[in-house]
């Protein structure tokens, strides 16, 4: 065949200094613009209390679990007895919906800056306090240290998140 170009997916590294998620790494891909637009129209559910939802707004939200583990490389979550949790959607199922979400928001805004689409507070159109708070992107040294980069991991942009 031709010689085209394949473009390697960039891989997001986050890091949590919040001290309830101090050492967690999550290492994700980027999204496409389709799952972009579709994440952002899910925003409209962030008003609506759960009491409203309908099968279809349940069906909504699990699309956004579907796409971050879609996009999800790695963790270094493990479960109570020190199992590792697979990097999975049965493995992101798993664990509670707060920390979940603490996660998406961490990924969705990092790699598209898109606001929360689980929230369950209206912001009546104004950004979250979440999407506005400053991240601090490690220093190119940092980056090309063999603790934050793997072989496989040549295009790694790493961002710390702060506490909530």
């Amino acid at each position: 065949m031709g010689q085209g170009y394949q473009r390697k997916k960039k891989i997001y590294k986050l890091i949590f200094a919040d001290e309830e998620m101090n050492g967690l790494e999550v290492r994700c891909h980027s999204i496409s613009i389709e799952t972009m637009l579709e994440l952002t129209a899910l925003a409209g559910l962030a008003g609506k209390a759960l009491s409203e939802f309908t099968t279809d707004d349940y069906d909504s939200v699990n699309t956004v679990f579907e796409a971050f583990s879609g996009a999800l490389v790695s963790w270094n979550l493990e479960d109570e007895d020190g199992n590792p949790v697979p990097a999975t959607l049965e493995g992101v199922k798993t664990q509670d919906l707060d920390f979940i979400d603490v996660i998406i928001k961490a990924w969705m805004e990092r790699v598209a800056g898109i606001s929360d689409p689980l929230a369950r507070n209206s912001t009546a159109g104004q950004r979250s306090l979440e999407a506005s708070i400053p991240m601090v992107t490690s220093s190119p040294s940092q980056l090309s240290s063999p603790r934050l980069n793997s072989s496989s991991e040549s295009a790694n942009d790493s961002t710390v998140f702060p506490a909530n």
